[in-house]
């Protein structure tokens, strides 16, 4: 289990260092293309999320309790190719209507059925992280790998080359995850497909809503905000979604043990471990931790204490929303994230009137929303115990890690303070993953 932990672990963690420096590497282009890049990147967020609609979730469920997984799979993937179609048409005719067509943008949108086409999700249902992962850190250090190439060629045609390699990165990944599972890439549409939408609509909305506590609230701000903002915005929320990342990978890894009450507890504990490290290192060494990956640094520096909070309500508990999931309490799942998102998304448009220059409101609004979404879900799994159970680990760890912290900072670099901290942070979570979760996976098994 520990093996399967720490491949995985390598290639997310290769793949999200990777991506990092990308952005420090894209703040050096001009604030139009960083613009555009961040607008296109939230549009795959959005556009991936629309095709799952619950669909994906769902299937990957009834992966992991079943053994003939082959036919749910493939159901599943002719459902959401059809439906990739329709959503292509769809946003075709909305840019004819409402927009004007460009043919950069009519080109990118050649990504949608291609999202649709690729089943790299399937393999944590099957209980294979590995496969999953291996094809996650291919999709981001292709494109990582392109824009820091771009700046240092310094590449006149970034945007229509940063639109192709995305189409051809995301159509290898999809060829890659059919040969690995053995099925065929190109399905056939069926004429039913919103049936298994309508299923499982309310996870679907759930799934979809998640968008907006992320990269993909960046399109819907960019109406409102200005061209400065969300270039800022965009750079700062890809850390977030690096820290995001690094949630979902042990989750992910152990998906199919998480209706054990016992592991979930174990899980949110380094949840909320992670966290309060994760929280420190952003705020007592920001010259390390943000710099390299910011734009205007003074201006995020300022920002980033409305972004904080957001780290710790979504690591309250790390297993929470997939273990609703896993004991059927959709109903729950789906309410705390579609509340979450409506109030990240009402939040964005009136802060817009208070200061659409800055991005913190935009910060503050998904703050607010983390914290509406792990109420709603704490409340599900186990009403006031679950959150006394999560205060009485929260408060010792936060202790412990504050009290050491402040140790490592009496040497007189912090560099060596910042890689003494890290360091000692890992060791401790790679015991728990051992001694506790590791045995208790391997006894089940």
């Amino acid at each position: 289990m520990i093996k399967r932990i720490f491949i995985v672990a390598l290639l997310t963690g290769f793949s999200q260092i990777i991506s990092l420096a990308s952005v420090g590497f894209l703040k050096s282009l001009d604030e139009t293309l960083v613009y555009d890049i961040g607008n296109f990147e939230s549009l795959v967020v959005i556009f991936t999320a629309i095709i799952a609609l619950g669909l994906q979730l769902v299937t990957v469920r009834d992966i992991a309790l079943t053994d003939k997984w082959q036919k749910i799979l493939i159901n599943s993937q002719r459902d959401r190719f059809t439906f990739s179609l329709l959503l292509f048409v769809s946003v075709i005719s909305f840019d004819l209507f409402f927009k004007e067509i460009k043919l950069d943008h009519l080109l990118f949108y050649v990504v949608i059925p291609l999202i649709a086409l690729n089943s790299d999700y399937s393999f944590y249902g099957k209980g294979e992280p590995v496969k999953g992962a291996f094809l996650s850190f291919l999709r981001v250090f292709i494109l990582s790998v392109f824009i820091i190439l771009s700046v240092v060629f310094d590449n006149e045609y970034v945007k229509i080359t940063y639109i192709i390699t995305v189409l051809l990165t995301y159509f290898l990944v999809g060829l890659l995850s059919s040969y690995f599972n053995k099925l065929t890439y190109f399905l056939i549409p069926k004429k039913d497909f919103y049936k298994s939408y309508y299923a499982s609509f309310s996870v679907g909305i759930a799934s979809f809503a998640l968008v907006f506590f992320g990269l993909g609230i960046v399109s819907f701000a960019s109406f409102f905000f200005t061209e400065h903002a969300i270039a800022n915005a965009y750079l700062l929320l890809k850390i977030y979604v690096f820290y995001i990342g690094i949630k979902r990978l042990l989750v992910q890894i152990l998906f199919k043990e998480l209706t054990d009450e016992d592991l979930v507890k174990s899980v949110d504990q380094i949840g909320v471990f992670v966290s309060i490290a994760v929280i420190i290192v952003f705020y007592y060494y920001p010259e390390f931790s943000i710099k390299f990956f910011t734009k205007d640094y003074q201006k995020s520096l300022d920002s980033l204490v409305y972004l904080l909070p957001a780290i710790f309500f979504t690591s309250i508990s790390f297993a929470g929303p997939l273990e609703l999931i896993l004991k059927n309490k959709d109903r729950i799942y789906s309410l705390g994230f579609i509340f979450g998102a409506v109030v990240v998304l009402l939040l964005v448009f009136i802060f817009s009137f208070v200061d659409n220059t800055n991005e913190s409101y935009i910060y503050l609004a998904i703050s607010i929303g983390e914290l509406c979404a792990i109420l709603i879900h704490g409340w599900g799994l186990g009403k006031f115990k679950f959150f006394k159970d999560r205060a009485l680990y929260f408060i010792p760890s936060a202790i412990a890690l504050v009290t050491l912290n402040f140790l490592l900072m009496l040497i007189n670099s912090k560099l060596i303070s910042l890689i003494s901290f890290v360091g000692i942070v890992s060791v401790y979570i790679l015991l728990i993953l051992k001694n506790k979760i590791g045995k208790k996976v391997n006894i089940e098994n």
